[in-house]
């Protein structure tokens, strides 16, 4: 199977021409159905699963996406439990080889992934290659660029991303000097903003809901430590939501709570900064940006893997290793037609979503026409009637040769 995505890769790399300057990498999973006491298998496993369902076992996935196109250019099934950082390593070597039998130029290529694939012993890995990186940085790996100061960004004039404040500086991070790109997304800080009032909001109605029921008599959690825990639970929360309960008094005035507004304006002015790293120390600040934004492209495939309607890798009806590396390897030689037929839809004028397009050609049906002679009947191919602009796009698309047959177009 290795041997045939490589084969098929190239040739459609080739075929269409398609410009392999960036690339993305990233991981999802999927869950399963397979049953816990079934042992003959060992990729499902259950892990942290993106779709909330860690009750079951799953199966890990990662995928290289090019920048054109949106081509799946390697896939690596792996097991469920094991997160990003673990798997990487070896992506990043099967990542080298399908570059190296595509025969581009490794120094002028540029991967992209995210901080789940990030440890110090990944980089020493990452920096022995010829070719270059943008990758994400955890805020807390650089928390003297983290605190800076708004004084300390500048904005950003030229392009879709003017008005964006950003920090840049050269350091040494994990052993190596790396450019340092800090940027502040309004989008995100909104998000995390209203994150945490919902959490919040939460857990203050629930300690008003336990301080009602300790006006009962004889009232109160029988483990005092594991509902305190509980209800401080999050991530923000213990740094400014304090709670006391003082078994001493009586009814409601035994439960109390507090909290620090000043801890919790420090903890919100961290939020929507984000940090790339980049050996890439020529580029602008905006090639960087557009380079690491570019990585939704990947996510972007896998929500494609993930619709029930077209080319979903689940559900998977199969319990054995070998059967789910063919069923995964089956549906990404599909997304790789897919993605082809989309290539040269948008050359042809398609603007649409590549689930629509195959929405679209779903619509079109070859019937194959019996007509009666003196002896066996005659057969042939025909386009049923459908709306003009549809068969116009497919004539654009299909070969006018044999087995189809077009029928006429509007003038």
């Amino acid at each position: 199977m290795a041997a045939i995505e490589a084969d098929l890769v190239q040739t459609t790399v080739h075929e269409l021409g398609i410009n392999l300057d960036t690339l993305f990498f990233d991981t999802t999973n999927f869950y399963t159905f397979i049953d816990s006491g079934n042992d003959r298998t060992d990729l499902p496993r259950r892990g942290h699963n993106k779709q909330h369902r860690n009750d079951l076992r799953q199966v890990g996935l990662g995928l290289l996406v090019s920048r054109e196109g949106q081509l799946p250019l390697l896939s690596q099934v792996y097991p469920g439990n094991e997160n990003d950082a673990t798997c990487f390593p070896k992506a990043l070597g099967l990542i080298r080889e399908r570059l190296q039998q595509l025969g581009l130029p490794m120094e002028r290529l540029t991967l992209v992934f995210d901080r789940g694939n990030n440890s110090r012993e990944n980089f020493k890995a990452v920096d022995q290659g010829p070719h270059g990186y943008v990758a994400a940085l955890s805020p807390a790996s650089v928390p003297d660029l983290r605190d800076l100061p708004a004084t300390a960004y500048h904005t950003l004039t030229d392009g879709p991303m003017a008005g964006l404040p950003v920090h840049r500086e050269k350091r040494v991070v994990w052993g190596a000097e790396r450019t340092v790109l800090l940027f502040v997304s309004e989008e995100l800080r909104q998000a995390q903003l209203r994150g945490l009032e919902q959490q919040l909001t939460k857990r203050l109605r629930e300690l008003e809901d336990w301080r009602q029921k300790l006006a009962k008599p004889r009232s109160g959690p029988k483990d005092v430590a594991k509902a305190l825990a509980k209800v401080q639970d999050g991530q923000y929360l213990k740094s400014f939501l304090t709670v006391i309960f003082d078994p001493a008094k009586e009814g409601m005035d035994r439960l109390a709570w507090s909290l620090d507004l000043e801890a919790r304006s420090r903890i919100e002015a961290h939020f929507g900064k984000r940090v790339l790293i980049t050996s890439r120390h020529d580029w602008t600040d905006e090639a960087i940006l557009s380079a690491y934004r570019g990585q939704s492209q990947a996510e972007a495939s896998f929500r494609q893997l993930k619709d029930d309607d077209h080319l979903a890798v689940r559900p998977q009806y199969h319990w054995t290793d070998q059967k789910i590396r063919v069923h995964a390897f089956i549906c990404l030689a599909a997304l790789l037609m897919a993605r082809t037929v989309e290539h040269e839809a948008r050359k042809a004028g398609f603007t649409g979503s590549l689930s629509g397009l195959l929405d679209q050609m779903g619509k079109l049906r070859l019937a194959m026409v019996l007509q009666p002679t003196q002896g066996r009947p005659r057969c042939t191919w025909q386009l049923e009637e459908t709306d003009p602009a549809n068969l116009a796009l497919f004539s654009k698309l299909v070969p006018a040769k044999a087995p189809f047959c077009y029928t006429d177009l509007p003038d």
